[in-house]
């Protein structure tokens, strides 16, 4: 069985709660991930970035929407499962917390470096005609749909962590198929994001998905 991690934040409760709503899920399909402590403001990002020796001022996002350091978190929590991927040299499932499994991970994503499993969860996206593995797709601009599920081999790993030292960006925009062409994508998608809650986004950046409103909460 692969080895499957959730990045949870063990010092929120929601985040918590939300990360069990996803093991439970992924159990129904045979899956049995790890909680994985993510990487908070806390633990001081910029102070990471220099020690990992990567470079703070290439990391850029849109201070209108997102925040810099909780951006910059949830990039080096995934940048700590890629590690992990390499130690252990095996292909890794990587999971949010909000990703709830709607399905099995077909066995033929296997054969692939890195495939995206989770479906866009705002805004507008294409669709294939047809169910299988595809270059990505979904989004404009070859952008990773949110990096709530996805594969990754060691090798995959591998070139994720050296061009992470070159330019580092928030993790659904350093995951392009221009700088990756080998990053694809599944459809239909066996996983979703089901969140009620954001730690990285601002109002303005949380406007744009389906289900911000009165109940949505920016933590």
């Amino acid at each position: 069985m692969m080895y499957s991690y959730i990045i949870t934040m063990m010092n929120n409760k929601k985040s918590v709660k939300a990360a069990k709503r996803c093991a439970k899920t992924a159990r129904e399909f045979g899956y049995y991930p790890s909680f994985f402590k993510a990487i908070t403001p806390e633990d001081n990002p910029i102070e990471i970035f220099e020690k990992e020796n990567l470079p703070v001022k290439a990391f850029h996002t849109d201070t209108r929407y997102s925040r810099l350091e909780p951006a910059m978190c949830c990039f080096l929590s995934h940048r700590e499962l890629w590690k992990i991927s390499i130690e252990k040299n095996q292909t890794i499932l990587v999971l949010e917390h909000d990703a709830v499994f709607k399905n099995k991970v077909p066995g033929e994503v296997s054969f692939y470096d890195f495939v995206n499993l989770g479906k866009p969860s705002y805004g507008k996206y294409r669709l294939p005609q047809n169910e299988g593995v595809y270059d990505l797709f979904s989004k404009p601009g070859g952008y990773l749909p949110g990096t709530h599920a996805y594969i990754l081999t060691p090798r995959a790993a591998g070139e994720l962590l050296n061009y992470s030292k070159i330019k580092p960006a928030p993790a659904d925009l350093f995951l392009n198929k221009n700088t990756f062409p080998w990053i694809k994508e599944y459809y239909p998608w066996p996983i979703e994001a089901d969140d009620s809650f954001t730690t990285v986004q601002k109002v303005e950046g949380s406007i744009a998905k389906h289900n911000y409103g009165e109940d949505y909460e920016i933590l």
